[in-house]
């Protein structure tokens, strides 16, 4: 198993997981997500959070869209050109460099191989077009070949797998199976061939589109983790079935590993100008983190935050803290972030900044509507900017989250010439701001 697993306490492994493009500072337009496009800012804001990631003890990082975002190739060494290779070593160099273990987002059976299902008729399963057959030998062969390419080739430090967020296969010769017996055949036979190369390859299993509440789930989620580094419940579904149950599914499956993504989460939808929202999330991701060390996981991959969102830098900021200590008061790893970050002039001034994202964070989950796991602020879909989570508020509640906002930018404004940071503080302002007139657009 992976080197982590000689620690005994704190989190064993503390990652970061995203999409490439989920870095950047910036938006990008005109672009269908997700945008795999890597220019030298994006390089250089990768750059920005490794220095963050090695001065804030994180040791992994999972990184999905190096190589492409729905099409491998069936020539699968020419889906990237040489130049692109050079980038890609080099993003995997830059890591290595600042101690960090960097895995690669990996689709099994499902993401990534569209093309490939298209050109190949015999890979196609009959019910899901998303997915290739796992009755189908052709089907493992063209999965080999992927897993082949990069193992071969590049200097990952291991894989995030991901079978479950297309769906499965749900007719053939597997169809009387459940989700989680299809599942772990499926991830069990990646895992020994990756085992049979790489050895001490770091190994997680991403539980996207996975629902592990059901008790009479438990063996085949146990058999899917045999071999295995760590298992992420993205979304935290084992606790539909009560904390005392996910405890249990933590002992069953060791030694792997149980852990979560720290919900809930504010995804850096790549056409979002980053600083036209303000969602911070450290009192709800924090306590979820604590809940999760108690009950006895031990692994966080937590989403990317842009850095070119202050909510979000903060938000991951005080994460960090937590991973790395879970028993410490989240207050006051939020104090002791705020207090790094804006340089505040007084004791007062600290505790007003505390309290501007404690009433923000707020204002917000006890006015949205919808998934609060995963907070899409704009369709995946849109390759322009959009308020659309402003919009689906009912007008109450954004009349309620307005008036909570503007009374946040109010207390914001005394502090201007109490915080020694300026441009940090002139970040918060304009975002604060920028809320406010997204708002007014909705309103008319």
């Amino acid at each position: 198993m992976s080197y982590s697993q000689v620690k005994k306490e704190g989190f064993l492994h503390k990652g970061y997981l995203g999409w490439m493009i989920d870095i950047s500072r910036s938006a990008h337009l005109g672009v269908q997500w997700p945008s795999v496009v890597i220019d030298q800012d994006l390089i250089n804001d990768y750059k920005e959070t490794l220095d963050f990631l090695q001065r804030d003890e994180m040791n992994e990082i999972t990184v999905w869209g190096l190589f492409t975002n729905s099409n491998w190739e069936p020539e699968v060494e020419k889906t990237i050109d040489a130049e692109r290779e050079i980038k890609v070593k080099e993003i995997i160099s830059d890591a290595h460099q600042k101690g960090i273990k960097i895995l690669c987002g990996l689709g099994v059976y499902s993401w990534g191989y569209n093309k490939i299902i298209k050109e190949h008729a015999e890979v196609k399963c009959p019910c899901n077009e998303n997915v290739m057959d796992l009755s189908k030998p052709e089907s493992w062969e063209w999965q080999k070949k992927v897993l082949d390419y990069l193992m071969d080739n590049f200097e990952f430090d291991g894989f995030s797998i991901q079978s479950a967020d297309l769906g499965r296969c749900t007719c053939g010769d597997y169809a009387n199976l459940s989700n989680l017996e299809y599942h772990a055949l499926l991830n069990q036979k990646v895992v020994d061939y990756i085992r049979s190369k790489k050895i001490n390859f770091i190994i997680g299993i991403s539980g996207w589109g996975m629902n592990l509440s059901n008790p009479k789930d438990l063996k085949s989620i146990v058999r899917m983790t045999r071999n295995v580094d760590y298992l992420i419940d993205v979304e935290e579904t084992a606790l539909k079935g009560g904390r005392k149950y996910r405890k249990k599914l933590i002992k069953a499956i060791s030694p792997c590993i149980y852990g979560s993504t720290g919900t809930p989460n504010v995804e850096p939808i790549q056409a979002l100008p980053r600083d036209q929202y303000f969602v911070p999330t450290v009192k709800r991701s924090c306590q979820r983190i604590k809940e999760l060390y108690l009950d006895g996981g031990r692994a966080c991959e937590t989403y990317v935050r842009t850095r070119g969102n202050i909510g979000d830098e903060v938000t991951i900021e005080v994460i960090t803290n937590i991973l790395n200590n879970p028993k410490k008061d989240l207050q006051t790893a939020l104090k002791e972030t705020l207090k790094r970050i804006y340089q505040p002039s007084d004791e007062k001034t600290l505790q007003e900044l505390v309290a501007i994202y404690n009433n923000a964070e707020d204002a917000y989950f006890n006015n949205v509507t919808g998934n609060n796991e995963v907070i899409l602020l704009m369709p995946r879909t849109l390759t322009r900017p959009s308020n659309k989570y402003l919009a689906d508020m009912t007008p109450a509640s954004r009349a309620s989250y307005q008036s909570i906002m503007t009374e946040v930018y109010s207390r914001a404004l005394v502090l201007k010439d109490k915080v020694n940071n300026k441009e940090k503080f002139q970040s918060l302002l304009v975002c604060l701001v920028k809320v406010l007139n997204e708002i007014d657009l909705v309103n008319k």
